[in-house]
């Protein structure tokens, strides 16, 4: 009879101590989100960009690389200057942000789908917010970061993914909006980082 009583009670417990714990990650999930943001909004430096790789003996192709990394992420910051917030990006502005992006790849080139889906989303969460200069600054490095993150470790990785989110959040976009947006990024890193 005890056991009957008992059994139901610790698996009771169980259960509320399970729920707990996935509460707790949420929690802590949002708090680095938050911190994220305040970090964003008071100009703390971004995940720094990969460091230049020596160029290989090898390959002599790879000696002369097709952009030079500030020059990157000028296009880049280029065509995001040139998204106006309340109306919708052209498929000419699109289409120019997509090759951008391929020449900003440096070594490996992410597929055009991954980079097509990324496009869409950034341009949609474009249209709803206002970014600051400082702040498209901030978005173009970091994509370019993701373009050639094959050398970054993980952590820095992640950050720079979390960095883009908290942009997106900080000019007002919803965080289900900018989360795609970071997640369509992260899927491009990916295949690069492969």
């Amino acid at each position: 009879m005890k056991t009957c009583i008992a059994l139901p009670i610790i698996s009771g417990l169980l259960v509320l101590h399970a729920h707990g714990q996935g509460s707790a990650v949420i929690i802590k999930n949002r708090a680095k989100e938050t911190v994220n943001q305040n970090n964003v909004r008071q100009g703390v430096p971004p995940p720094s960009q990969p460091a230049p790789r020596p160029p290989s003996q090898t390959n002599p192709a790879a000696t002369t690389p097709a952009i030079s990394p500030p020059q990157s992420i000028a296009k880049i910051r280029t065509d995001l200057v040139n998204l106006k917030t309340g109306s919708p990006a052209t498929p000419d502005q699109k289409q120019q942000l997509i090759k951008d992006l391929a020449i900003a790849a440096r070594s490996t080139k992410p597929s055009l789908p991954t980079v097509t889906k990324f496009v869409d989303s950034l341009t949609a969460g474009l249209s709803e917010v206002s970014l600051t200069t400082d702040h498209q600054a901030r978005l173009a490095q970091n994509i370019d970061s993701v373009l050639n993150s094959k050398p970054l470790p993980g952590t820095q990785f992640d950050a720079i993914i979390a960095d883009v989110q908290a942009i997106m959040q900080v000019g007002s976009l919803k965080r289900t909006s900018a989360a795609t947006i970071a997640n369509d990024l992260k899927a491009i890193g990916l295949e690069v980082r492969r």
